[in-house]
């Protein structure tokens, strides 16, 4: 137990310039965003009907439409969260990445270990650090998002704000743990983030072109971005999506510590291809 949390606050402090960076980034983006609904509101008419010349696919590429826009949830999805998952999924794939394979191919993996550690207790110290250090970036994120809606005629409160911040969190974890996997699986940590990407990528273009062909829409229900969700009250929530890509994520979590327990600590190149999961108690 004390070798998981000193692991864990290790991989906290080491993330901490990035949490601040990645946090301080989405917060002041809130400030803007919400600031920004003040003059679009002040020329809702115009802008409507500028909206209404649109191509309803563009509209409809970004989740929107003509008559959403200037709803709360519906501006807030447009301008803000909609793209919020993938600006952070560059966070969440190096993360996701490197956080076992990256002390590995730096060889100093090995040397870790040799002390009274534990893989089990390597492992999940640096996942539970990684997903600290997530919560805090959004938390820090949630606070720009929450600090002018008192002064502002979007009609959200805190509380309000911070429900779609879950579904956030929901998808950055999910990238994590796939990434995770990857990583333990393939044979290099860089291998593992391009496929990572290939697939954030892919699933926030087949989702959001979803709607133009059935074909595309039957895919995108198997992409994690499908079941983002921008809504402001937690019964809004759809709790089958988002406990379903809760559940795949543990599951995958689960699997990369399964391998991790039983293959051999490698360098960069020295990898291989196999997907063994069974476990040797020793190295627990």
């Amino acid at each position: 137990m004390k070798g998981l949390l000193t692991t864990l606050r290790y991989t906290f402090m080491n993330l901490r310039g990035q949490i601040l960076g990645w946090g301080l980034g989405v917060g002041l983006y809130g400030i803007m965003i919400v600031q920004m609904f003040e003059t679009m509101a002040a020329q809702q008419g115009q802008l409507q009907k500028m909206i209404a010349n649109y191509p309803k696919e563009f509209l409809a590429f970004f989740g929107g439409d003509a008559n959403s826009i200037m709803t709360p949830s519906g501006y807030l999805h447009m301008y803000a969260f909609s793209m919020l998952p993938i600006i952070i999924s560059i966070f969440s794939i190096l993360v996701g990445s490197g956080m076992i394979v990256s002390d590995e191919e730096r060889g100093r993996l090995d040397l870790i270990i040799a002390h009274p550690v534990g893989r089990s207790a390597f492992f999940f110290g640096r996942f539970l650090g990684v997903v600290a250090a997530i919560l805090t970036m959004l938390l820090i994120g949630w606070i720009g998002f929450s600090l002018l809606l008192g002064k502002s005629s979007l009609g959200v409160n805190v509380g309000q704000m911070l429900v779609p911040f879950i579904s956030l969190f929901v998808q950055i974890l999910f990238y994590v743990a796939i990434t995770l996997l990857l990583s333990v699986l393939l044979p290099s940590r860089t291998l593992a983030a391009v496929v990572g990407g290939v697939i954030v990528v892919s699933s926030y273009m087949i989702s959001s072109l979803a709607f133009m062909d059935d074909i595309l829409m039957t895919i995108s229900k198997i992409m994690p971005y499908h079941y983002f969700q921008t809504v402001l009250e937690v019964n809004d929530l759809n709790l089958t999506w988002l406990f379903s890509l809760l559940g795949i994520s543990i599951l995958m979590v689960i699997l990369a510590w399964l391998r991790f327990l039983r293959r051999d600590i490698r360098l960069s190149g020295e990898g291989s291809w196999k997907l063994r999961f069974s476990i040797n108690p020793k190295r627990a």
